[in-house]
């Protein structure tokens, strides 16, 4: 998948997509809010799986999520909606940045699942 029409630009899994956005996040999108980036990211799911690594990101990364939040934060946490974005708002609160938290959950999360632990141990992925 081709995410520029430029000539010599490389196709990107979803990892590399998300470092990119990390480094200049103004070429995605026009804020860097994490609506933004959630909903920029849901249109390139809705696309492209043709990585397993897309495929895993862009069905598991909530239910990631919301383990990690019970793990590290409130182990009685419960979602108020599907969308992971609200569940980063949520615990993020007016203390950090919310695309900073969200690009440090993904590498974290891109690390779980090379090394199949946490979430993908447990669902023998």
């Amino acid at each position: 998948m081709k995410l520029f029409s430029n000539k010599g630009c490389e196709e990107m899994n979803i990892e590399t997509l998300i470092e990119a956005m990390k480094k200049r996040p103004k070429m995605f999108v026009e804020e860097e809010k994490i609506e933004y980036i959630f909903y920029f990211l849901f249109g390139y799911c809705s696309s492209n799986l043709d990585d397993d690594l897309d495929k895993y990101f862009c069905m598991w990364f909530g239910k990631w999520l919301i383990r990690w939040i019970k793990e590290h934060i409130d182990e009685q946490y419960v979602p108020k909606t599907a969308l992971w974005h609200h569940d980063i708002k949520m615990i993020a609160g007016d203390k950090q940045d919310e695309a900073k938290f969200f690009y440090d959950l993904c590498d974290e999360f891109f690390e779980d699942y090379r090394k199949r632990r946490g979430y993908f141990a447990q669902n023998k992925f």
